[in-house]
């Protein structure tokens, strides 16, 4: 009962420390369940001490995560260690890149690919692995997008990099040209307005 209890206690530890590891890292579930080629079930039951976790498993947890056996331990005892994605600077609020809004043409063309597949950004969320508020931050242009992670966006909305190259060479992206006009509906007078539901029923 007591080597059980032991063992129990040790898949938990470990199962926290890969949990925080991974969050560490800025990868969600279902990045790390692709580098793994397991379902982000598969990682969830891992994260959740539900699942058994051999010690040739862990390495292979550890080897996608990109750190080793020694810094995982480290993790586990609640130590900071020098992993890339814990190294911090001191900013100011301005300095953040969390704080800034650069709308580029490949977070336009990610945008107008989820508009065109009729998800919506929570539903987004749900198949990317990734919360609500990341998807938003993307599209807004505050979370720097590098080729892989818009490849797995990519992936994830079930459309080619062709499409994706399309909405980049797009002088304007359609939702551009739809708000646009929304605004402009807001601020007609009825009776153009009725004019104008005539044309567009035509169409």
């Amino acid at each position: 009962m007591l080597g059980r209890s032991n063992e129990q206690r040790r898949l938990e530890a470990n199962a926290k420390a890969l949990r925080k590891a991974r969050i560490a890292k800025g990868l969600s579930r279902k990045e790390l369940a692709k580098k793994l080629n397991v379902s982000d079930k598969a990682i969830e039951k891992i994260e959740n001490a539900r699942d058994n976790l051999s010690e040739s498993r862990l390495l292979n947890i550890l080897e996608a995560l990109e750190i080793s056996n020694e810094e995982f331990l480290k993790i586990k005892r609640g130590k900071n260690i020098s992993l890339r994605v814990y190294k911090k600077n001191v900013l100011s609020n301005s300095d953040r890149r969390s704080y800034k809004k650069i709308i580029t043409k490949e977070v336009m063309a990610l945008k107008s690919i989820r508009i065109s597949k009729h998800l919506s950004q929570d539903q987004a969320s749900a198949i990317c692995g990734y919360s609500r508020a990341t998807i938003g931050h993307i599209e807004n242009g505050r979370i720097e997008l590098s080729p892989a992670r818009i490849k797995f966006i990519l992936e994830c909305y079930r459309a080619t990099y062709d499409e994706f190259e399309i909405y980049l060479k797009s002088e304007e992206q359609k939702f551009e040209i739809q708000d646009r006009c929304i605004k402009k509906l807001k601020r007609i007078s009825d009776d153009k307005l009725k004019v104008l539901q005539t044309i567009l029923e035509g169409f």
